[in-house]
């Protein structure tokens, strides 16, 4: 069982065996990485050095900032203001960047969080402004969420001492529950005035180093939705989503550190070169989608206008990034890449949700695909699940394609055991067409 008595929090039943499951896996691949012995001191010493400040850039851009990863580097190591930003954002990245490497410092020690951590943790990120370390006395609002917080001082502190009675009883916990639970019920709680998102990121890693787990990190580009939508369904006592979302990006953090363990040390002018050249390749998937993305925008406009419906497209733009293009390329899997996703409201209709995400080619699609074309993924559909986890369920049979993927600047299309080549416009209207008689048909 997963170990939830003390907390606010449940997951559906019918999802507890996954994420068992999944927690399984993930503390196997950690294992063996361990007891192999391949993790040296410069490993880790190079692996971290090179996610610091990324992990410094993404929290804080989740809460507005628009420093680069490069950027947060500069403002971090050499105490500078960056210009043509909010010297807000510099100052911001110099506090998390304190604020983290303390946390390594109170990972050692291989204890639960507490609030003195959690206190300690918000001043060091807050730095020093009034209400830095201190809980709040007032009611706040989250924006954009439907959820009231604790609105009294007593009713904050009543919520703290049950997060730390919660992190002391379930120490033994998987690292992983443990972190999206204590993760989520801060942000639930939201004890401070300010700093909460960044404080529940910066405890919930502090989980994964104590456990000599790499840190998690939360991408604002690719991942804001998702994360919003997963916090929102924990507010409701459901974390399964927040700890999905968790495993996920744990599992890119993991693949990564191990890469790092089996990278050699010296530089290899002929990979590099590969390396260019797949870059390009990427490039050229990645602008052909946002092509036919924004094809789609404007075409789907056009049409809901007439009918007085309301359209929404969400872009996961950096859905992959160059390792996941490439394991895609060879027929592996990965973990969630979201590429879009459709709603259509049309009045006195339900609303029509489709998600579209990128997967390794089937094999009728390969078996149909020009001798000489070039790898590459595949676009596929999914919908809501009813039984809300998974929380989307693939779709055989998706709109104008149940499988599309890009050979030089044409579309092929799966539908059935029918596959035909087309272009942009063409795919486009035949998806277009597909979602609109969807919405209309319930």
């Amino acid at each position: 069982m997963l170990e939830f008595d003390g907390s606010p929090y449940l997951v559906p039943s019918s999802v507890e065996s996954f994420l068992r499951t999944e927690l399984d896996k993930f503390r196997a691949r950690v294992e063996a990485l361990r007891t192999e012995g391949r993790l040296t001191e410069a490993t880790l010493r190079r692996y971290y050095g090179q996610t610091r400040f990324e992990q410094v850039a993404e929290s804080n851009a989740l809460e507005g900032s628009t420093l680069s990863v490069g950027e947060t580097e500069l403002a971090v190591t050499r105490g500078i203001t960056i210009t043509g930003h909010d010297p807000g954002y510099s100052r911001d990245a110099q506090a998390l960047a304190r604020a983290l490497d303390r946390l390594a410092e109170i990972a050692q020690a291989r204890r639960p969080p507490t609030i003195a951590d959690v206190k300690e943790v918000h001043e060091l990120i807050l730095g020093d402004r009034p209400s830095a370390g201190h809980f709040r006395t007032q009611p706040v609002r989250i924006s954009g969420s439907d959820h009231v917080p604790p609105e009294t001082w007593r009713e904050v502190m009543s919520g703290m001492e049950a997060w730390e009675a919660w992190s002391m009883a379930r120490s033994g916990a998987s690292c992983l529950l443990r972190a999206a639970v204590l993760h989520a019920w801060l942000v639930h709680i939201h004890p401070f005035l300010d700093g909460n998102g960044r404080t529940a990121r910066a405890i919930g890693n502090l989980e994964m180093i104590r456990s000599g787990y790499p840190p998690v990190i939360i991408r604002a580009r690719r991942d804001r939705s998702r994360y919003l939508e997963a916090l929102a369904s924990s507010d409701q006592g459901d974390i399964s989503l927040v700890l999905n979302l968790l495993l996920d990006r744990a599992g890119d953090a993991l693949r990564d550190l191990e890469r790092a363990a089996t990278r050699e040390q010296g530089f290899d002018a002929a990979r590099a070169m590969v390396r260019q050249k797949q870059e390009r390749h990427l490039s050229v998937w990645s602008a052909a989608v946002e092509l036919m993305v924004s094809t789609l925008d404007d075409r789907l406009s056009e049409q809901a206008q007439e009918l007085g419906a309301t359209l929404r497209i969400q872009r996961y733009r950096d859905s992959l990034n160059l390792d996941e293009y490439l394991d895609l390329c060879q027929g592996g899997t990965i973990s969630q890449s979201w590429t879009f996703r459709v709603e259509l409201d049309i009045p006195a209709l339900p609303r029509h949700v489709r998600l579209a995400w990128a997967g390794h080619r089937s094999r009728e699609m390969l078996a149909s695909l020009p001798p000489k074309a070039m790898d590459g993924p595949s676009l596929f559909w999914s919908e809501p699940n009813i039984e809300r986890f998974p929380p989307w369920r693939r779709l055989d049979q998706g709109p104008g394609c149940d499988e599309v993927t890009l050979v030089d600047d044409r579309w092929f299309v799966r539908r059935g055991p029918v596959i035909s080549s087309l272009s942009t416009l063409e795919l486009v209207d035949a998806i277009a067409k597909d979602l609109l008689a969807g919405a209309a048909n319930g």
